[in-house]
């Protein structure tokens, strides 16, 4: 079996291996290979799928043009962008978690957030204004912390980064699948390859682990996350299947995070097993359904389930799916009339829907006893509040009163025709189950020490707990990819 030698290997193909290969390159390492599983049409695991916003601290609207140079001034000015602190993002990240995020890696995630993306910035990345955002009076509201996303959505990322890494000498080999990681608890010195050729072993003074979670594996999902998700549909890489990650835990890896939990949003019922297209113009998991707070959801027997106006969608969206999967069926349908139909976000999203001019008739085509649903709509309309006024723009208080299962915002009555049905299933982005790292990306042991020469970022990490704020994995990845990369020449 033949042997190759590099500096520094990563492990992935996707953004966050992206951020660390060219960190290595900036740091000095003189060769640095990157190893993708999937074929060259489909690199860059699942941010080859989404939208790719990011989530960082930031002084507001003066901070973030210098990112949209591009933008015209006419049309920069009816943004809305308020700053976003890192008491706020350390606020958001312990009220979603739970409090059992690590404190020091949420504490460095945070500090590290505005210097990454200014990083990013500064090596050629490009950026656009977040397509998502409440449009009142001809001002544009953004939510606080998240204005931006990479130009090209995903694959102009991808497209992006691959254009540096190149220009800086990164190597990427495709279909080159890890099939064991040279080493123990104590050291790891490379990896062993299936190259489209044969198995070759790959030395290194360090190995990078960005291969993603387990969110493409149904029996690992089976296995960790229970409750029937190995029949869930995946919102992104198909490739993600949690090999690598097994052989870390096998080598001696500490794991960390929510292994029965992670990313699982509300999507189209009609959408494929997995995500299987990027649009041109950079549109991302196009078929997922984010504008519930503004209409009330339903499960198959016509009744309510879930608190819909609990916060802003980027504060819920990744817990719901987990929601749907719950209900008779694992199936959902999200109802509006004209109002809230006015209100979406994302109106560039695919869906599947049926329309009809009375609630009855809405739900003769989806299925539900019509007494029912006319009696779920009937109620919650009684509850529904004449004050305050209803504000899209951010959370106004406009709750129901009565109901066992409230409306904490946007609690506004279905009652204008023609209503819209919108079925929706559950959705896996990825895993919160991984390994643990340190301050300097370096993964642990179960002896609670590092492993020299062993490092890791992106999904593959053990870091959020029940839910996250939207756009934080994209920023995480920048942050510990850019910390791996520098650390992993810095150790050598």
């Amino acid at each position: 079996m033949r042997t190759d030698k590099c500096d520094i290997i990563v492990i992935g193909g996707g953004s966050a291996a992206f951020d660390a290969a060219v960190s290595a390159r900036l740091a000095g390492a003189e060769r640095v290979v990157m190893l993708e599983k999937a074929p060259e049409a489909e690199y860059g695991g699942n941010a080859r799928y989404s939208g790719t916003g990011f989530r960082f601290v930031h002084a507001g609207a003066e901070e973030i043009r210098q990112f949209l140079p591009d933008v015209e001034d006419a049309l920069f000015d009816t943004m809305v962008i308020p700053p976003y602190t890192a008491d706020d993002f350390l606020t958001d990240l312990d009220r979603m978690t739970q409090g059992r995020m690590n404190r020091v890696l949420a504490q460095m995630l945070v500090h590290e957030s505005n210097a990454a993306i200014h990083w990013m910035h500064e090596i050629g990345i490009e950026w656009e204004p977040l397509k998502e955002h409440a449009n009142v009076g001809g001002k544009r509201y953004f939510e606080r912390g998240i204005a931006l996303h990479v130009a090209g959505g995903g694959l102009g990322q991808l497209t992006q980064w691959r254009k540096i890494a190149e220009r800086l000498g990164v190597e990427i080999r495709f279909e080159s699948p890890v099939c064991a990681v040279h080493g123990d608890m104590r050291r790891v010195e490379g990896v062993r390859v299936s190259g489209p050729d044969g198995r070759y072993d790959l030395e290194a003074k360090a190995v990078i682990a960005c291969a993603g979670g387990f969110q493409a594996s149904p029996e690992m999902r089976a296995r960790y996350l229970a409750g029937n998700t190995d029949l869930m549909k995946v919102r992104g890489s198909r490739h993600d299947t949690g090999e690598v990650l097994r052989m870390l835990i096998d080598l001696g890896a500490r794991t960390a995070g929510h292994w029965q939990s992670g990313h699982m949003s509300p999507i189209d019922a009609a959408a494929p097993d997995f995500e299987t297209a990027q649009h041109e113009d950079g549109r991302g998991n196009t078929q997922s359904r984010y504008d519930y707070p503004y209409g009330i959801s339903v499960n198959a027997l016509g009744v309510r389930f879930f608190d819909e106006g609990e916060a802003q969608h980027s504060y819920t969206y990744a817990k719901t799916g987990r929601a749907v999967l719950g209900q008779p069926g694992a199936r959902a349908y999200q109802i509006y009339d004209q109002t809230g139909l006015a209100c979406r976000r994302y109106p560039h999203h695919e869906a599947t829907y049926v329309e009809a001019n009375s609630i009855a008739e809405l739900a003769a085509l989806i299925g539900i006893e019509p007494a029912v649903l006319t009696h779920t709509v009937d109620e919650f309309n009684r509850a529904a509040p004449d004050d305050p006024p209803f504000d899209p723009r951010r959370p106004d208080g406009k709750a129901t009163s009565g109901l066992a299962i409230p409306k904490s915002n946007w609690a506004t009555r279905i009652e204008k025709p023609p209503f819209r049905a919108f079925p929706v299933t559950c959705g896996i982005t990825f895993t919160f189950g991984g390994v643990d790292v340190n301050q300097k990306a370096q993964v642990m042991s179960t002896m609670d020490q590092p492993v020299k020469g062993l490092f890791a970022s992106g999904d593959i990490l053990g870091l959020f707990f029940h839910n996250y704020p939207s756009f934080t994995g994209q920023t995480r990845n920048a942050v510990f990819g850019r910390l791996a990369g520098r650390a992993a020449v810095e150790e050598n």
